[in-house]
C-alpha cells in the first residue's frame, strides 16, 4: 500500500496551519463524536493508534462529551495554558 493510499484511510484532521480552534469547533466535534477531526496535541499518539479517537475525545471533550454544555468549551479555550497536572514546586 502506498503512503498516499494509507493517508486516504486516516480520519481527516485540521491542518496545523489552519486558524486556531474556536469554541464552536470544539462543541461541534464533541457533540458529533468527531474529536479525531481536531488537531492532535500529542506527539506520542499517532492517528493510526487504536486509541487515537478515545485519547483526543478525552483531551478535548472530557468524560461528558455529547452532554457537555457549550459554555464548557468556551471556558476551555479561554484558558488554554491550564494543565491537568498542577504546577511543580521550584
Amino acid at each position: 500500500m502506498t503512503a498516499t493510499a494509507q493517508a486516504a484511510d486516516l480520519p481527516q484532521t485540521r491542518p496545523a496551519a489552519q486558524s486556531p480552534l474556536t469554541a464552536d469547533d470544539l462543541y461541534q466535534a464533541c457533540t458529533q463524536n468527531q474529536a479525531e477531526t481536531l488537531p492532535n496535541p500529542f506527539t506520542d499518539v499517532s492517528p493510526d493508534h487504536w486509541a487515537y479517537k478515545s485519547v483526543l475525545t478525552m483531551h478535548y471533550c472530557g468524560a461528558f462529551r455529547q452532554a457537555a454544555p457549550r459554555r464548557l468549551f468556551e471556558r476551555s479555550l479561554a484558558s488554554p495554558q491550564q494543565s491537568v497536572m498542577p504546577p511543580q514546586p521550584r
